[in-house]
Formats: C-alpha cells, structure tokens, sequence
C-alpha cells in the first residue's frame, strides 16, 4: 500500500515507519525541516518538506495514498491551542476532500471528547472534522486515543534536581494513566497495516499508578523526590513566566484539575482499550538516567 505519516520521525513514527516499509509498503514521511529529509531517506522511505498547515502542499502529498497518518503539533504558548486545532481541523477536511484517500489514521487524545480535559479538548475538532470528512467519503476511520505520555514526566527534571521536589495539582494518591510512545506505535502500526472498517477507536495505556507510587519507585532508582501539592493560581503563574498564553495556562491547569475528578477516565467504559507492554518500572529507569544525565 501507500501510506503518508505527518509527524517525521517523531515519538510514534520512529517505530512505525521502519516497520510499514520492511513489510513492503511505500511509505511517504512528511517533515517540516529540511534537515529531516536525509534520516527519513536513508530508512528508505520518500521524504516530502512542508507545513501540515498548507492545504495546497497536503493535497498534492495525500493523491494517490491509500491511507494517512494525521496528527497535530504547535507551540502552546506562542498561538491559540484550540484555535490551532480549529484551524488544522478546517485544512484536514479540506485537503481529504480534494483526494481520494480511503484509510484516515488519526493520532488524538484521551478527553478528546470531554469538555473538562482543558487543553485535550482540542482535540474534538479534528476527531469531529475527520469523522465528518470520513462519512462524505465513505472512507475508513481509525482513531487512536492515548492517555498522557510517560515523556510528559521529564518536565519536573529540572525542579527534581535543583529542589529535591515535584509540584503539582494533581492529588498523591489520585491514579494516573500513562502511555509509552512505543506502545502508541504498536496500535498505530496495526491500524495502518489494515486500517478497520467504519470509524473505530481505540485507547491506548501502557500503565496506571499513583504520584505516591511513582515516588517509592524513583526512590528504588535512588531518587529522592518530595511531591507538593500547588493551588491552580500558582499553576497559572508558573506557566505565564515561561511564556504561555493566559488562555493555553487556563486550558492546561484544566486538563491537570480533571485528573482529581474521580471520572477522570469514564470514557473507557465499553471502550476498546489497548495495554501497553511498558510499565512504570520500566519508565522509572529511563527516567533516573535522564537525571543523572543531566
């Protein structure tokens, strides 16, 4: 088959990519620097240049696909997330019309769909737009939903190693749910390869554990952490220093606060939920390596 993945050779792609092109696929990557052009050739993949925002560069990179790979990135403090999303979503629709793609793979999020999940809310304007676009087509979709990524943890490096503290909204003793980027990209290499009928999701979590548990499991690592529990107005001022919008601070203080609400993940009931292989344990050594790297 055909396949186009936006993304380069990001957190899902550098697993996926080699995968679809030793199984014989013709794979097209597409990157938004020059310079990513070369590693993705060199996996022997064909490498396009351009911006997922140009509807124009999109519709000529999609013609002929069988089936593409979408998700979305920007900088959250420098533009709008949700009018990011609205705009990416309005680009999507538009370039999916203009071909005749019949496999639509989309990476989103938990909370896609719950208006509570701050800033992973933005994410229902492309799931809406593509289920749109999907149903106009009569073209398959498959969408993934991850919870939050392991990686995610790697911004209290900093506070760990200067302070000996994490800081938070969420509650010690509230679970959490967390996803390997690996194991994101098993899901996405399986829907890809054979992209279901109809519009499916599936959700994707590789482990679950409290602060309080992830704490006495760096500590097995020979870290020593003290978590700190934070109003959502020192939140909110943290994020405003390092340059965020007033309106993406509010959306991701939201999407940390939902978390303590004991529904946090009722979206899975009668879901199809996919466990993942990499567990706490196992991040907890990535982890404590990054620290002593740096």
């Amino acid at each position: 088959m055909k396949i186009v993945c936006l993304g380069s050779l990001g957190n899902i792609n550098k697993y996926t990519v080699p995968r679809l092109i030793a199984d014989g696929h013709e794979v097209t990557v597409i990157t938004s620097r020059e310079e990513g052009k070369a590693p993705i050739e060199t996996l022997g993949a064909k490498a396009l240049v351009g911006s997922m925002q140009d509807a124009a560069f999109l519709t000529q990179a999609f013609a002929g696909q069988d089936t593409v790979y979408l998700m979305i990135s920007g900088r959250p403090s420098a533009q709008s997330m949700l009018e990011m999303a609205k705009d990416q979503a309005q680009v999507f629709a538009q370039t999916l019309e203009n071909s005749d793609v019949q496999n639509i793979v989309n990476l989103s999020s938990v909370g896609a769909q719950n208006p509570k999940a701050g800033a992973l809310y933005m994410y229902h304007h492309i799931e809406n737009s593509l289920t749109a676009v999907a149903e106009k087509l009569g073209a398959n979709l498959a969408i993934i939903r991850p919870v939050g990524f392991y990686q995610n943890l790697f911004a209290d490096l900093q506070n760990l190693k200067t302070t000996g503290k994490i800081f938070g909204l969420i509650q010690p003793d509230k679970v959490r749910q967390f996803a390997d980027p690996s194991d994101i990209a098993e899901v996405a290499y399986q829907v890809l390869s054979e992209t279901p009928q109809g519009k499916t999701i599936r959700y994707v979590v590789s482990d679950a554990f409290t602060t309080d548990e992830w704490l006495n499991t760096l500590a097995e690592q020979g870290i020593s952490a003290d978590y700190q529990v934070i109003s959502k107005e020192v939140a909110l001022e943290n994020m405003l220093k390092v340059g965020m919008t007033p309106e993406n601070a509010e959306l991701f203080a939201q999407m940390s606060a939902m978390q303590n609400d004991a529904d946090a993940y009722a979206e899975f009931e009668g879901a199809k939920v996919v466990q993942g292989k990499v567990k706490m344990e196992d991040f907890a050594k990535v982890f404590a390596a990054a620290y002593r790297a740096n």
